[in-house]
């Protein structure tokens, strides 16, 4: 297709085809890889996986199952984050090289569910005493072992679990931004998974970032993640329709963007003070995760009261949004019907997780000049204290496809 005509002209083409491939594709849901692999405590266990180079590209599920245990007479406690943090690191490169996700595991399942408004994953079912129990008299309910946590795991009874992160690729089902034609054998889309090599922390140790906090030393309660299996599934269209020369429709502007998921670290944290963090330009986010690890608070106010308010600010000037953590909080519920997870205490896990939602109205930077993420925290506990900033937006990646 060309890509001559005004803007309008542009847009109105890739929206016809879109809704033609909508139409007329065929949705395919494929298992295209597998393995497993062996987990060494402290020891980044890294496998990479290339895409199956077959139709259009909406999303990856990457399903992980193993077995948790630990020594006679100790157990290990889900953290903050559990089973999410299995991952420490996840990365996609497309075809064209281009690196479109670089971020953690908990930032994904997060993003999973903020874009669904609700917990990915997750389903109806109560926990009593650690017995998932029904709800609906009909049998609707968490029935299958999928998703769910271990609770706490005593040595000597190991249990087993399996977890599903979503890599995205595109924006929605109904909308194809960042889709990714598969279709050629000179290049490959690949995915890269790191198994945390801190997947469990000593007894005083800060779990933020790891799966399972550990009643006394690693020496001691030996944590074991054994069994580790792997499984990659691909979501795709297939059957696209074709032109008059038998060539698939391809929508020029959805392809020539890419959704991106990035995880960053803005740098030291001043107490009572405007921490800013300036958004580059020329991307288009859709929401923005504040990850604030602060180990060791014990502040009287419960979760929320370390931190003053967040910000979003517009050239020094323009305060787009400014909240504490509890309106945040009631605006999160409001969106997902649940809290973003958060935890306190003197001795292991203290931190929180602030959603700034913008997939509603989407906020271009190409358009706000001297766009900044403003983070005024209450009390900054430690040295170790750390923010880290979990972005999802589209960008302009392809120029000459639009």
């Amino acid at each position: 297709m060309s890509n001559a005509g005004n803007p309008q002209q542009i847009l109105a083409a890739n929206m016809a085809i879109r809704q033609n491939i909508l139409a007329n594709a065929i949705p395919v849901f494929q298992n295209v890889r597998s393995g497993s692999l062996t987990y060494t405590a402290g020891s980044p266990t890294q496998f990479t996986v290339l895409a199956s180079n077959v139709g259009l590209i909406r999303r990856f599920w990457l399903e992980l199952s193993g077995t948790v245990n630990c020594a006679a007479a100790h157990n290990v406690t889900p953290s903050m984050f559990g089973l999410s943090n299995l991952l420490s690191n996840v990365s996609f490169i497309d075809q064209n090289n281009r690196l479109r996700i670089n971020t953690t595991g908990p930032h994904l399942h997060l993003a999973a569910s903020q874009k669904r408004r609700r917990v990915f994953g997750s389903a109806l079912a109560a926990n009593n005493n650690g017995t998932i129990v029904q709800t609906d008299p009909t049998g609707f309910g968490a029935n299958y072992p999928v998703n769910v946590g271990t609770g706490q795991v005593t040595g000597g009874t190991a249990k087993n679990f399996t977890f599903v992160f979503e890599i995205p690729v595109v924006n929605s089902n109904q909308d194809l931004t960042g889709a990714i034609y598969a279709n050629q054998t000179t290049s490959n889309n690949q995915l890269a998974f790191t198994i945390n090599p801190n997947f469990f922390a000593a007894t005083g140790a800060d779990a933020f970032n790891a799966g399972y906090l550990c009643d006394a030393a690693l020496a001691t309660t030996l944590p074991t993640l054994t069994n580790l299996k792997w499984t990659l599934y691909q979501d795709f269209l297939d059957q696209l329709p074709v032109d008059n020369t038998g060539f698939a429709q391809l929508p020029p502007i959805d392809i020539a963007y890419a959704l991106v998921y990035q995880m960053i670290n803005p740098g030291v944290q001043v107490a009572s003070q405007d921490n800013l963090y300036a958004l580059p330009p020329f991307n288009v986010y859709q929401d923005l995760m504040l990850f604030w690890d602060n180990f060791g608070f014990n502040g009287a106010g419960g979760i929320g009261s370390d931190v003053n308010y967040v910000k979003v600010q517009i050239s020094n000037t323009y305060i787009l949004r400014q909240e504490d953590p509890l309106v945040n909080a009631i605006r999160t519920r409001n969106h997902i019907g649940s809290d973003m997870p958060a935890a306190i205490g003197a001795t292991n896990t203290s931190g929180q997780v602030i959603d700034l939602d913008f997939r509603h109205k989407p906020l271009s930077v190409n358009q706000m000049s001297s766009t900044n993420i403003v983070f005024n925290p209450a009390t900054v506990q430690s040295a170790t204290s750390n923010l880290q900033i979990g972005q999802e937006y589209i960008w302009y990646a392809n120029q000459a496809a639009a």
